[in-house]
């Protein structure tokens, strides 16, 4: 793979240009924010050669680095040798953050991309925030990787399965009802789900679309009016659609949740846990509606365990 990195970093370097951005972030998360996403989303891996689950790097027009921590510095040393990719070891008092090392590289008036579907709202309002005082801009808008990415693999079709109530202690309505008790208490009527282990958990399935974890690729919009489950349509069995819908779930394409969500009606409000929403999704709220910011109701939920799942 060593061989191929100096091509690929050649080929962001290019689309960077037609993107008009003159650096670039690439985080080891996917639009999920999971700590360890499915093959579709090794970005990071594909762009460096580095294997590590943490880790982001970040291109200029002449320079390359991975930021990581302790844990991998040799695996790193050892795996972006002869790439021109530069170790930046995490937490050592001569590393620069990556946000110094850009307002050191940049000047006024340049602009830093990324893809604003694996990034945080929260982690890319302090992103945005700090590089203003430089006047320096942040692109969240460009996937810059799914084009020079030629054999990229697809968004994850593997079937589901369901949690059984037996299993899991509540239905899924049960479960939905709970939520908006919560989001009536904080004043919220309606609430986005992005975090696999959250949607695993509303709606009880389970998959195998990311090693090791029993989660399932998808999205959720949670109200009174309408729950809607976005998924991709072969991951379901017509059994499973089937109960998902006797317990009240809208199924819809998993593409569709950015026009789904720049449809909500003026002055919703729409409970977001910005660390775990992506900012392409928070973006693609109307400006009308109000954002009632705070943890997940379903996080705090699910920490909860019933009689039958401590059973």
């Amino acid at each position: 793979m060593k061989t191929n990195i100096p091509e690929r970093i050649a080929a962001l370097r290019e689309a960077m240009k037609q993107q008009k951005v003159d650096a670039y972030i690439i985080p080891s998360s996917d639009p999920h924010l999971s700590e360890y996403p499915a093959d579709r989303w090794k970005s990071r891996e594909w762009i460096s050669g580095f294997t590590g689950s943490a880790g982001t790097i970040v291109v200029t027009a002449d320079k390359a680095g991975l930021w990581t921590d302790s844990r991998y510095f040799l695996q790193a040393a050892s795996q972006l040798e002869g790439s021109g990719i530069e170790l930046y070891k995490l937490a050592l008092p001569e590393t620069p953050s990556i946000t110094e090392f850009l307002l050191h590289e940049l000047h006024t008036g340049q602009a830093v991309g990324l893809d604003g579907q694996t990034y945080s709202a929260a982690e890319a309002s302090a992103l945005a925030n700090k590089l203003s005082r430089k006047e320096i801009k942040l692109d969240t808008s460009a996937d810059l990787i799914e084009g020079i990415w030629k054999a990229r693999p697809a968004v994850p079709g593997n079937p589901i399965s369901e949690m059984p109530e037996a299993l899991s202690g509540a239905s899924v309505h049960e479960k939905l009802d709970l939520i908006n008790n919560q989001l009536r208490s904080e004043g919220a009527d309606c609430l986005i789900l992005a975090a696999l282990d959250e949607i695993a958990w509303t709606f009880n399935i389970r998959g195998t679309d990311v090693t090791y974890n029993p989660v399932v690729v998808s999205y959720a919009f949670v109200s009174e009016d309408e729950s809607v489950l976005f998924i991709k349509p072969e991951k379901l069995t017509a059994e499973i659609t089937e109960h998902l819908k006797k317990e009240g779930v809208t199924l819809a394409e998993y593409s569709m949740i950015q026009r789904y969500l720049s449809r909500l009606p003026e002055n919703s409000r729409v409970f977001v846990d910005m660390n775990k929403t992506n900012v392409s999704l928070y973006d693609a709220i109307p400006g009308s509606c109000t954002i009632v910011e705070g943890i997940s109701p379903a996080n705090h939920l699910k920490s909860i365990k019933n009689e039958t799942e401590i059973k």
